[in-house]
């Protein structure tokens, strides 16, 4: 999912290291008709720049390439050049670089590789570098697992208000991960966070804010992070808030809204959603009535690994063979790679 934000990432690492002065200089037309969305022509004028060891212009053709601006796309043409800014110590290309590494952008990515661009960029303040960097140390990709490490890198990059930091070290405070347990320092990063937008933060609060752990217990809180992190795709939240709909948990009880909710996750793989749609449907419960879709979702929550005997023996006496068959033939779709099934 990160590597969706690439094309971003790079564009980003693109403009924001282009100085002034380099603007002011041979690099203005390019840059004007990059600006401009005229991308032939600033491909045209920036190639010799670059090939004369412009930063900037070398920074705008892995822009270019790798996001397919008036030329085919082309992610190895785009590292090439973003490994010549990245070789002259700019750090927003050696952050892009490391992107494609660890997240697939390139023909070979190399873990080790994006490790070695990050540690570059993030000892140089790139702040989502050094955030990128923790995420390796704790996962030990590229190299050896060092949580203490990890923490060191979120919490340079928190220090200086970076939302990915500040999330990923709350995440170490709540299960004394590379460092004591405390939950009240967890809340408090993913507060951070969340309140710039983070989705996992704020489903992360609103599960704390839900049940009381490591803040103040406030149900109605829980639930605008929660629909805030849904509305950004977080299945978790988009679950969470299904059940809080369905018990009327810090929010006026609405089946319609629940099983909206548990829809929104169901499609994106959440068993347990998947689980909750099927009764809703077996149910008639803020859907119409329908046995097929029951049966359909609590055969995924099955497969998904949640076992639902209650209502599994429930619905047994109303499933037809041609429901089986029905659902048996969704479920083929599905696997040859159809997509999710419509609520």
């Amino acid at each position: 999912m990160r590597y969706l934000f690439l094309c971003v990432a790079i564009l980003s690492a693109c403009l924001g290291s282009i100085t002034v002065s380099q603007a002011q200089e041979d690099f203005a037309p390019a840059m004007e008709a990059y600006r401009e969305g005229r991308f032939g022509e600033a491909l045209k004028l920036a190639k010799p720049l670059a090939e004369k060891g412009n930063v900037a212009a070398q920074l705008m053709l892995g822009s270019i390439y790798n996001n397919g601006e008036g030329v085919a796309p082309d992610t190895d043409e785009a590292a090439r050049w973003l490994a010549k800014a990245a070789d002259q110590g700019d750090a927003g290309a050696q952050y892009a670089l490391g992107m494609m590494h660890e997240y697939g952008g390139v023909s070979k990515p190399r873990p080790e590789e994006a490790r070695r661009l990050f540690t570059a960029a993030a000892n140089q303040g790139h702040l989502a570098a050094q955030a990128e960097l923790g995420m390796m140390y704790a996962a030990g990709r590229g190299g050896p697992q060092d949580l203490p490490e990890a923490a060191s890198w979120f919490g340079k990059a928190a220090a200086k208000g970076n939302a990915n930091g500040q999330y990923y070290l709350g995440t170490l405070y709540a299960s004394g991960r590379g460092m004591p347990e405390d939950l009240g320092e967890a809340a408090r990063l993913f507060t951070l966070a969340a309140d710039q937008g983070h989705p996992m933060a704020n489903f992360q609060l609103g599960l704390m804010l839900q049940d009381g752990i490591g803040v103040t217990k406030n149900p109605a809180a829980a639930i605008t992070r929660f629909r805030t992190a849904a509305e950004r795709g977080v299945s978790g939240a988009q679950t969470s808030l299904g059940f809080a709909y369905l018990g009327g948990d810090g929010v006026e009880k609405n089946d319609t809204l629940a099983a909206k909710w548990f829809a929104e996750a169901a499609m994106r793989g959440d068993a347990l959603a998947q689980d909750r749609l099927a009764r809703l449907y077996f149910l008639g419960q803020g859907v119409t009535r329908d046995l097929t879709a029951a049966l359909l979702w609590q055969t995924l929550a099955e497969e998904g690994g949640v076992t639902d005997e209650t209502l599994k023996n429930a619905m047994e006496p109303e499933i037809t063979p041609e429901i089986r068959a029905k659902v048996a033939e969704e479920i083929r779709k599905l696997e040859a790679g159809a997509g999710a099934p419509a609520p």
